[in-house]
């Protein structure tokens, strides 16, 4: 498969005209990470924004956790209001599982944070397209109208997930 057909299965890109797409294309580093490896640690330097070509990856926060907090977990477990589980790395809050097309740490790329705020994973073998922090500000300048569609998917994502998490919010606080 061609990277233009490639970048066309990419969410972030959706509405992006194949100029576009090439323009995009050449601003984006392949890396690819094995079942198991860390793609970044909370508090590590910011990377950029990642797309994901094949494979999975999980977003998770560590929770520091006493015994009367475990026994709550046990209990919003069994709600199935949120994921929280024992990992070799401590308890961990699994917020997502992302799969080929979806992208993750656009946040700290609008956000200019210079540290991961979670984890992220491959929880199989995964390749990735990584556009850093400067090529985003790059498409910004050179490219508006490319952002700006770049910027409205982010959104409707950004309010997506919003969404996920208010009836996860609500099924933890009175178990709806």
């Amino acid at each position: 498969m061609s990277l233009l057909e490639d970048l066309k299965r990419q969410i972030l890109l959706e509405g992006l005209d194949d100029e576009e797409l090439n323009a995009v294309g050449q601003m984006l580093e392949p890396v690819r990470f094995s079942k198991g490896d860390p793609v970044f640690r909370e508090n590590e330097p910011t990377q950029g924004l990642y797309m994901i070509k094949a494979g999975e990856v999980e977003i998770t926060k560590k929770l520091p956790i006493d015994l009367k907090t475990k026994m709550l977990i046990t209990v919003r477990n069994t709600q199935n209001c949120c994921e929280i589980r024992k990992t070799p790395y401590g308890w961990r809050q699994i917020f997502t599982t992302l799969m080929d097309g979806q992208f993750f740490g656009e946040l700290s790329v609008i956000e200019g944070k210079k540290k991961h705020g979670a984890d992220a994973d491959a929880t199989e073998d995964t390749e990735l397209y990584l556009m850093r922090p400067d090529q985003f500000a790059e498409i910004e300048v050179s490219a508006p109208a490319t952002m700006l569609k770049i910027l409205r998917v982010i959104a409707r994502v950004s309010s997506k997930n919003m969404r996920h998490l208010d009836k996860q919010l609500l099924r933890l606080l009175i178990g709806i």
